[in-house]
């Protein structure tokens, strides 16, 4: 009988510490959301993918005009921007050239490591080219949260006949835009002759859109896929 009741007890006392072990929370799922903005001249998209509200990387592709355009990713651990990878063509001096950058910043938010090529011309970066990639990130999960809290996501697709025929799944989705359009953006819409490639902000309920803001439109555009940055 003690040696039963000893058992039993150790049992019971084993199963307490392989409960206690077990976490209470399971492993929360990682959300990515969708979206972009024009600032002047420069539009960018975004692909954000977070966990718990808190930032895991951030893809981009922006288009600045004359000025060139790029694709960057950004990473962050524990809340705090560790990585940024960027390549495109960017203006220097009087001609748009070829660059690449990366950079690696510590928990305090230091460049522990650093390369920047232009035109395959290795090159220093100043603090203020520094902190402005920081800003840059910030901005973008900014833009992020305030178009998730308001529902709002890209939405892309081939515009025919007025109508835009989604990349996803190929569904027709009658558009409304909230604001006024340029003149030459809402003659180009409006022709029935020629086929546009769209990307646009906007709440999607059931077939129809209701789009904040016009990011793109243009002749034989495809579908836009979140770019990824070799080392």
């Amino acid at each position: 009988m003690k040696r039963s009741f000893l058992f039993l007890l150790s049992s019971f006392l084993l199963a307490g510490c392989e409960s206690a072990n077990i976490p209470n929370n399971p492993v929360t799922q990682i959300e990515t959301d969708i979206g972009g903005q024009v600032l002047g001249d420069t539009t960018s998209v975004y692909w954000y993918t977070h966990r718990q509200n808190r930032p895991v990387d951030l893809a981009e592709q922006v288009w600045m005009g004359d000025y060139g355009d790029y694709q960057s990713v950004y990473r962050w651990r524990a809340g705090k921007l560790r990585e940024v990878k960027r390549a495109g063509q960017q203006l220097q001096g009087d001609s748009v050239k070829p660059f690449s950058l990366h950079v690696r910043y510590d928990t305090q938010g230091k460049a522990v490591f650093q390369r920047y090529l232009v035109d395959e011309i290795v090159l220093p970066l100043s603090d203020a080219q520094l902190f402005r990639y920081t800003e840059q990130a910030d901005r973008a999960l900014d833009t992020m949260k305030a178009q998730s809290k308001e529902g709002e996501r890209l939405v892309q697709g081939q515009w025919q006949n007025g109508t835009l025929v989604r990349c996803d799944d190929g569904k027709a989705l009658k558009v409304t835009f909230t604001s006024v359009l340029p003149d030459n953006l809402t003659k180009q819409l409006a022709s029935s002759q020629d086929s546009y490639f769209v990307a646009l902000v906007g709440k999607v309920r059931r077939s129809e859109v209701t789009a904040s803001e016009l990011l793109l439109l243009k002749e034989g555009g495809s579908c836009l896929v979140p770019p990824s940055i070799a080392e």
